[in-house]
């Protein structure tokens, strides 16, 4: 076994150059992103992350790698992605997986799902892209108008069909951003939860 020192950015960019990353990339959940219409249901559970346990060091260390290696050289992108999901999974019945792709080294798409752990009747709750720090939440103009955000200009109201559930986008841009994305999150959970 080789070690290699360096931060997580040097290691990313080294196994990208010597094409390592397919080799040591994780098997990951198959789930489609919401642009794509395909079943929600995800069958297996390999490269999901569970909120209902400390995160394994392998695990942990899949997600830095997928984080700091999708997020580019913006810091505070990098910083408050790397909370955010943190945060999720730090809550109950919570779970964080990787989007899969075939056109990428390592097998992984450009977005983190975030979803309930308990059944998947509606896939998940929100898409988290580290490369510009998007966020893509399953709620609507009046979800938001409900939660009193109705006029907070960090959220954005995507141009969507009536059909798409996803009809708010906040990027992870600063801490205001990152508190109103896990209420986001959280009144999502309690919408396909029910409560």
């Amino acid at each position: 076994m080789r070690m290699i020192e360096g931060s997580p950015q040097e290691i990313i960019e080294y196994e990208r150059a010597n094409s390592v990353a397919s080799r040591s990339a994780p098997t990951v959940d198959a789930a489609p992103s919401h642009e794509e219409s395909a079943d929600p249901d995800t069958g297996s559970e390999a490269g999901v992350l569970h909120s209902s346990a400390a995160l394994s060091p392998d695990d942990h260390v899949a997600l830095m790698k997928f984080i700091y290696g999708r997020a580019g050289k913006n810091d505070v992108r990098t910083r408050l992605t790397e909370q955010f999901v943190m945060k999720l999974l730090a809550e109950d019945d919570i779970v964080v997986a990787f989007g899969r792709s075939s056109k990428t080294l390592d097998g992984l798409a450009d977005y983190l799902m975030i979803r309930d752990s308990g059944p998947q009747r509606y896939g998940a709750v929100a898409y988290l892209r580290p490369s510009n720090g998007g966020m893509s939440v399953r709620l609507g103009p009046d979800n938001i108008e409900e939660l009193g955000e109705k006029d907070n200009p960090r959220i954005q109201y995507r141009n969507v069909a009536p059909s798409d559930p996803y009809k708010i986008n906040c990027p992870l841009a600063d801490d205001e951003a990152f508190t109103l994305a896990v209420k986001l999150v959280r009144a999502a959970l309690g919408a396909v939860r029910g409560e």
